[in-house]
C-alpha cells in the first residue's frame, strides 16, 4: 500500500509541477524563472522521492540509544554519555558512501542558570571562549534577552565578569541571564566517516556542539534504505532552555517514534524526562499508534530479578535456564505494561486507547539467544508497520501538507487567466491598436530625428567655435595684441568655447528628454579646463619671437625700409602658427567630448527604440492568437478544477482508510488495490 501511494503521489505532484511551469511560465510570455510555487512543488517531489520513513529515537541519557544504533548499524564510534549541553539532532540515513554532514546554526541562545552551578560554570566557560575568539566560532553579535527585550552587550565588560566568576574571584555569583548570539552563515561541513574522530568530536565538545543545527550520518547499510533514524536526546534535557531550543530543530510530526526507557528504573527521572518530551507528539489517544515503547537493558533486568538481589521475587532462580528466564521475563513484561499505562496517563496526560506497543531490547555484548534479535525485530516491526497502517498514516500526513497545492495552482492559473484576459481586452479594439501602433512609429521617428539633430548640432558647435577662434588669431596684427591674447585672451576664448559647448549639449539633452524621459541620465559635457589651457612651452616659444637682439635688428630694418615699427611679417606669422597649433589640440579635445556625448545619446536612443519595439510586438499580436491563448487558459483552468478535488479526495480517503477501515482493508489486499486504483486513476 505505501509503496503504491508513494509512486502515485509522486506522479501526481510531478504533474502538478509541470502544470505550474506551464501556467506561470509559457502562459506569461515564455519566462523561465522558477516561481515560489514551482520551487515548493519541486522540493516536495525531491523529499518524497528520497526520504525513507523517519523514526525518532526519544530517550534520556544512558537510555541505550547509542548501543541500539551500534547493534543495528555497527557504528561503535557513535558518541556516548553525551551531556544535555552537547545534544545535537543526529540523523542516520542511507548513503552510497560513509560521510558525515554538519549544518550550523545562525543563532544560539546561552543561559547561565543559577539552579545548576556546574552547568552555569560550563556555559560561562563556553561563552567566554566564543567571545574571546569570535572569528573562529563565527560570532557576529551578542544580545542579552530580558523578557521580550534584546539589549546589545559590551563584550569586554561581559568577558571580565565571566573571567572573575570562573576564577572564583567574584564576590557574588552571576545572576541568571540569557544571551543570544548571532553567527555568520556557514556552508555544511563534510567528514569522511571512515575516520570518524573529527566528526564525533563536534558532537561531544560543548563549545562546538552548541553551534550545530543538525548532524547527518550517511551510511551504505541496507537497513537504512527502508528507515532513517533521528536521535532526539536534547528533548529530554534537564535544562529547560536546552530542551526549548532543541524542540525548535525537531519536526512537530514524526512518521514513527521509538521511546527508549531504561527498564532497570521504570519510574526514574530520566524515563520521566523521555515521557515528558513525548507530550510534544501525543495530543490525542490515536497518536499512540505511531509510538513503540522500547525497554532497554532487558537482559540485565531479567538477571536481576532471577538473582538473590531481589528478594521480592522469591528464591534465586537459574539465569542459565531458558525456561526459567522466559517465565520470569513474561511476568515482568506484564508488570511493565501495566506500569507503563499508568505512567502515560500521569506524565503524558493522555491515556493510551489500548495496550501500548512495546519492545524489550537486550543491548549488552553477550546476551541469551532468545534476546539477541530484539533490535533487528524492532526494525522489522517498524518496516511491517510502514507497509501497512503506519505507512498510510505517514502518507496521510504528507498529503495534509501537500493538498494546499491544489488551491495554489488554481490561484496561479486565475492570475494568469486574468492577465491574459486583460491583454486580450487591450488588443481587442482594432482602432486603439492601430492608433497605438501609429503613435509608436511617430515616437520612433521623432526620437531618431531628435538624436540625429542633436548630435549634428553639438558637432557643428565645435566647428563654429574653431572657426571663431581662428578668426581671432588671424586678427592679431601687433605685438601688443599678441601678448594680450597669450596672457589673458586665449584663456577667455577657450573658457567661452567650453561654456558654449556645454550649454548647447544641455539644450539638446532637454530636447531629447521631452521625447524620451530616460534621457535624464544623459550626462552633460564636462572637460577639465587644465587640458585646454595654453601650455608653458608654447607660451615661451611665442614670447621668444619678440625678445633678443635679432628681433631688435629686424625691427630697425623694417622701420627703415618698410615703415613697420612693431615686428616683422615672419615673427607675426610664426606667432599665429603656434596659436593655431595649440588650437588644433583644443579642438580635438572638444570634438572628442562632443563625440562621447553623442555616443551616450545614441545608446539611450537604442534602449528607447528597443522598448518601443517590444511595445510594437505586443500590439501586433493577432486576435486569433489571443483567442487561442484564452482557450488554452480555459482548458488548463478546467483541468485544475478537476485536479483539486482529486487531491482533496485522495487525502480524505487516506484518512478514512486509516481511522475507520484499517483491519479489514489490510486483510483484503485485492480490495485495497482496487480502492487505490479507483482514487488515483
Amino acid at each position: 500500500m505505501p509503496d503504491r501511494f508513494r509512486r502515485d503521489s509522486l506522479a501526481l505532484m510531478e504533474r502538478a509541477h509541470a502544470l505550474a511551469c506551464d501556467v506561470e511560465g509559457r502562459t506569461e510570455g515564455g519566462g523561465s524563472d522558477t516561481t515560489l510555487l514551482q520551487f515548493d512543488l519541486f522540493e516536495v517531489v525531491n523529499l518524497w522521492s528520497a526520504r525513507a520513513p523517519q523514526v525518532l529515537l526519544l530517550g534520556a541519557y544512558s537510555s541505550g540509544k547509542t548501543s541500539l544504533m551500534a547493534r543495528l548499524l555497527g557504528l561503535d564510534w557513535l558518541p556516548v554519555a553525551m551531556t544535555p549541553t552537547t545534544a545535537v539532532p543526529t540523523e542516520l540515513r542511507f548513503g552510497r558512501r560513509s560521510r558525515g554532514l554538519l549544518r550550523f546554526r545562525t543563532k544560539v541562545r546561552m543561559a547561565l542558570p543559577l539552579q545548576i552551578e556546574r552547568q552555569a560554570r560550563s556555559n560561562a566557560k563556553i561563552l567566554a571562549g566564543w567571545l574571546r575568539s569570535p572569528d573562529d566560532f563565527g560570532v557576529q553579535q551578542i544580545h542579552e534577552i530580558t523578557g521580550g527585550d534584546r539589549t546589545s552587550v559590551r563584550v569586554p565588560v561581559l568577558l571580565a565578569e565571566l573571567d572573575q566568576e570562573l576564577a572564583g574571584c567574584s564576590e557574588q555569583p552571576l545572576p541568571a541571564r540569557t544571551f543570544e548570539l548571532t553567527l555568520r552563515r556557514r556552508e555544511p561541513a563534510e567528514f569522511d566517516l571512515a575516520e570518524p574522530d573529527a566528526f564525533a568530536h563536534h558532537l561531544t565538545d560543548p563549545g562546538l556542539a552548541l553551534l550545530l543545527h543538525k548532524a547527518t550520518c550517511e551510511i551504505p547499510r541496507p537497513e537504512l534504505r527502508r528507515l532513517t533514524f533521528l536521535d532526539t536526546a536534547g528533548l529530554c534535557s534537564p535544562v529547560p532552555l536546552h530542551a526549548e531550543v532543541y524542540a525548535e530543530l525537531v519536526p512537530p510530526r514524526a512518521d514513527a517514534i521509538v521511546v527508549l526507557l531504561d527498564v532497570r528504573r521504570p519510574d526514574s527521572y530520566t524515563n520521566n524526562a523521555a515521557l515528558e518530551a513525548l507530550r510534544r507528539f501525543v495530543r490525542v489517544p490515536d497518536d499512540y499508534r505511531r509510538v513503540i515503547f522500547a525497554f532497554t537493558w532487558w537482559d540485565r533486568e531479567v538477571k536481576r530479578l532471577m538473582s538473590a538481589e531481589d528478594y521480592s521475587t522469591g528464591p534465586e532462580r537459574d539465569f542459565g535456564s531458558r525456561p526459567q528466564r522466559e517465565a520470569t521475563a513474561a511476568e515482568r513484561m506484564t508488570e511493565l505494561r501495566e506500569q507503563l499505562r499508568d505512567l502515560l496517563a500521569d506524565v503524558v496526560g493522555v491515556p493510551p486507547p489500548g495496550e501500548p506497543a512495546t519492545a524489550f531490547l537486550a543491548l549488552a555484548a553477550s546476551v541469551p539467544e532468545e534476546m539477541r534479535g530484539g533490535p533487528g525485530d524492532l526494525c522489522r516491526r517498524l518496516e511491517e508497520d510502514f507497509a501497512g497502517e503506519l505507512g498510510a498514516r505517514m502518507w496521510r500526513d504528507r498529503w495534509q501538507s501537500a493538498v494546499e497545492f491544489g488551491p495554489r495552482l488554481r490561484e496561479a492559473h486565475r492570475r494568469a487567466y486574468e492577465e491574459a484576459g486583460l491583454r486580450l481586452e487591450l488588443s481587442a479594439a482594432d482602432t486603439n491598436r492601430e492608433y497605438e501602433a501609429r503613435r509608436i512609429v511617430r515616437e520612433r521617428q521623432q526620437l531618431q530625428a531628435a538624436v540625429e539633430r542633436s548630435c549634428q548640432s553639438v558637432a557643428q558647435i565645435v566647428q563654429s567655435l574653431e572657426r571663431a577662434m581662428l578668426v581671432d588669431i588671424a586678427a592679431l596684427r601687433t605685438k601688443k595684441r599678441v601678448l594680450e591674447y597669450v596672457g589673458e585672451g586665449y584663456a577667455r576664448a577657450v573658457a567661452g568655447a567650453l561654456a558654449v559647448l556645454a550649454e548647447a549639449a544641455m539644450e539638446q539633452s532637454r530636447a531629447i528628454f521631452e521625447l524620451c524621459p530616460e534621457a535624464a541620465v544623459l550626462e552633460p559635457v564636462v572637460v577639465d579646463a587644465r587640458l585646454l589651457a595654453l601650455d608653458e612651452a608654447t607660451r615661451k616659444r611665442i614670447m621668444a619671437l619678440f625678445t633678443g637682439a635679432g628681433y631688435r635688428l629686424r625691427a630697425l630694418s623694417d622701420t627703415a625700409f618698410g615703415g613697420f615699427h612693431e615686428f616683422t611679417t615672419a615673427e607675426r606669422e610664426a606667432a599665429r602658427e603656434e596659436l593655431r597649433g595649440r588650437l588644433g589640440s583644443v579642438t580635438d579635445i572638444l570634438s572628442m567630448s562632443a563625440r562621447d556625448w553623442a555616443a551616450r545619446a545614441r545608446l539611450i536612443e537604442g534602449q528607447a527604440l528597443e522598448r518601443l519595439e517590444r511595445r510594437a510586438q505586443v500590439l501586433t499580436v493577432d486576435r486569433a492568437e489571443a483567442e487561442r491563448l484564452r482557450t488554452a487558459l480555459r482548458e488548463r483552468l478546467t483541468h485544475l478544477e478537476l485536479l483539486e478535488p482529486e487531491v482533496a479526495a485522495f487525502a480524505h480517503n487516506i484518512e478514512e482508510f486509516v481511522t475507520g477501515r484499517t483491519a479489514p482493508v489490510a486483510r483484503d489486499e485485492t480490495w485495497v488495490r482496487g480502492w487505490v486504483r479507483r482514487w488515483i486513476t
